[in-house]
């Protein structure tokens, strides 16, 4: 599902700071992945370029067969909104919109009309059935993020991809967002890579890419089957 060759990451100003200093790895389909490491490793740089929210300095990107670096930038957006979903850290929803609205956004983005249907069916999957017509402000940080995940869901993504997903969540509602997933990863065969700094998460995945200053030192197996 996605195959990164050297890949490296360099932001410039007066003095460049190298951020990913030429990564490669492979990701299945099907397989549900940690990022791990230090702050300042590079797991949230990694996540970005494979989110296509930000451009690598050079390297190369296959995502479900196709090289998504030499795409336009309007293609990019198009690729990104049909076969990538992402969960931010901060939940990232718009205020102003219930959960319902938040949920079928993208949906309206890629085709659009708003997929009204499979939104309410996402948010009764994570669990917030009734708390469709509530805005972010009425939710908890949990019920906000699951309402995040339901929105990274609405495209029927190939890759789900996750920033730290329980960073500014309590230890409940950490374990409800991390079955969530592994609900998604297990049921319907979604593939996940989710970087976190949790060493307990390593229970819920199959692999985890261990990343130090910039570079991929290790991968480990937990033994968990996909």
């Amino acid at each position: 599902m996605i195959t990164v060759t050297d890949l490296k990451k360099t932001y410039e100003g007066k003095v460049p700071t190298p951020a990913l200093k030429g990564i490669s790895f492979e990701i299945k389909d099907g397989e549900f992945v940690a990022v791990m490491g230090r702050s300042g490793s590079g797991k949230s740089t990694l996540l970005h370029q494979l989110g296509l929210l930000d451009r690598p300095t050079s390297g190369k990107i296959i995502l479900n067969n196709s090289d998504v670096l030499a795409l336009s930038d309007q293609k990019r957006t198009i690729f990104r909104l049909k076969e990538l979903g992402y969960v931010f850290q901060e939940y990232a929803l718009i205020s102003e919109f219930d959960a319902w609205e938040n949920v079928y956004l993208p949906s309206l983005a890629l085709k659009g009309t708003p997929d009204k249907k499979r939104a309410q069916e996402l948010l009764e999957l994570v669990g917030l059935a009734d708390r469709l017509d509530h805005y972010p402000n009425e939710l908890s940080g949990g019920e906000q993020q699951r309402v995040a995940i339901a929105r990274a869901l609405i495209n029927s993504p190939k890759v789900l991809f996750a920033d730290e997903p329980t960073a500014n969540l309590d230890s409940a509602s950490s374990q409800t967002v991390l079955k969530l997933f592994l609900k998604l990863n297990q049921e319907f065969k979604q593939t996940i890579v989710m970087v976190t700094h949790e060493p307990e998460d390593k229970k819920y995945v199959h692999r985890v890419l261990w990343l130090s200053d910039g570079l991929l030192e290790k991968e480990e197996k937990t033994g968990k089957k996909y």
